[in-house]
């Protein structure tokens, strides 16, 4: 699990992996270009989670957010992409008119994240899987994939290519 740097200066972004009992954070802090996990929200309360991330764009300072957006393989919107989208409704309600809601196509994260947990605890047990599953880590290790994955498609777009 090595971070990932940027050449974005200047502007954090949090990172969101949006689940219906747990939210994976993860945030870019622009003035030492990195990634980092943060604690997941361990929550069935959409109110409980927005308020959260809220407090969190106003601790850090983030200037705008990516969260993943859960595509079917074939391309098509299902079900999550439905919750997903009520989320984002109501956290854009909630937050400062100047944070941008950026959507990144999060397939396969989830599973990246998990594989990546797997390569760094090799000798991990399945019941040791599954409480690393629910408290989070797996989570917020996907969502900084997504983060990931949104700044280095800004990052392109900034540098022309």
């Amino acid at each position: 699990m090595s971070p990932k740097f940027f050449d974005i200066l200047g502007v954090n972004y949090l990172g969101i992996d949006y689940g219906s009992r747990r939210v994976g954070i993860s945030i870019y802090h622009g003035d030492v270009k990195l990634v980092l996990p943060m604690k997941a929200i361990v929550t069935e309360c959409d109110g409980e989670k927005v308020e959260k991330i809220c407090r969190m764009v106003k601790e850090n300072n983030v200037g705008g957010i990516a969260i993943g957006y859960p595509i079917n393989m074939d391309g098509t919107r299902g079900d999550k992409a439905k919750q997903v989208d009520r989320f984002i409704e109501i956290l854009s309600n909630r937050l400062p008119g100047n944070i941008k809601i950026n959507l990144v196509d999060e397939r396969l994260t989830s599973e990246q994240a998990t594989n990546e947990q797997k390569l760094f605890y090799t000798k991990q047990s399945a019941s040791k899987t599954r409480k690393r599953r629910n408290r989070g880590i797996i989570d917020s290790q996907a969502a900084m994939i997504i983060l990931e994955d949104f700044l280095w498609e800004l990052e392109l777009k900034n540098s022309g290519r």
